[in-house]
């Protein structure tokens, strides 16, 4: 497969609201969606922590993806300002094919000056990925290899979220922790030592 940098198809949508258990409600007893989890932000945390207060996290009924729909509620959901802090459409995601064209996407956006908000890795899905900006300021996600969600219904265990460097991130050294570490101490996994120029590995 050649390595193009470009988005292989769409991922999820995320939006904000004004009531996270009444959308849940509508998207899974409405819709007949499927919760794959709820998850808090707290205080201080990386990337949606910033604007986000909690989530939760929604796939198809016959889907394996971890999520196909992110809802949001806000700190401040009548925030002025750009950033997806306000109720409506929060971001949407494309997922590429290979590590490789995550990178080389990032590598251009960089290059070609388009806004970055942040890269990074845990939480919910527990998918490398990072945050640009269309030329209106919407927020957009493009990730690498989200979590699949098992025949019993239950969400793998991740790390929490940690922004990354994608070009100095080392994702073979990231892919053989997720799949030999127990869950305990995948739970507590340090996105410092996954530095490739640190491990000697390759982004």
């Amino acid at each position: 497969m050649a390595v193009t940098g470009t988005v292989a198809r769409l991922g999820h949508v995320g939006i904000a609201v004004a009531d996270l258990d009444r959308s849940v409600r509508f998207y899974t007893e409405v819709l007949g969606m499927r919760l794959t989890e709820m998850f808090d932000y707290g205080e201080g945390r990386a990337g949606h922590g910033v604007a986000v207060l909690a989530g939760a996290f929604v796939r198809g009924a016959e889907d394996t993806i971890h999520h196909r729909l992110s809802i949001f509620t806000l700190r401040d959901p009548w925030a002025p300002v750009p950033g997806a802090r306000t109720l409506g459409l929060h971001h949407i995601a494309f997922e590429l094919d290979t590590q490789e064209d995550l990178v080389l996407l990032y590598r251009r956006f960089r290059a070609d000056a388009i806004p970055i908000v942040n890269a990074r890795i845990g939480g919910p899905g527990n998918h490398a990925r990072f945050y640009g900006l269309d030329p209106d300021g919407n927020v957009l996600e493009f990730y690498w290899k989200i979590d699949q969600v098992g025949w019993d219904g239950v969400p793998h265990a991740y790390p929490p979220i940690q922004e990354v460097e994608l070009d100095d991130f080392d994702f073979a050294e990231y892919e053989r922790l997720r799949t030999s570490l127990d869950d305990e101490r995948w739970r507590e996994l340090d996105a410092t030592t996954l530095r490739a120029s640190r491990s000697g590995g390759t982004a």
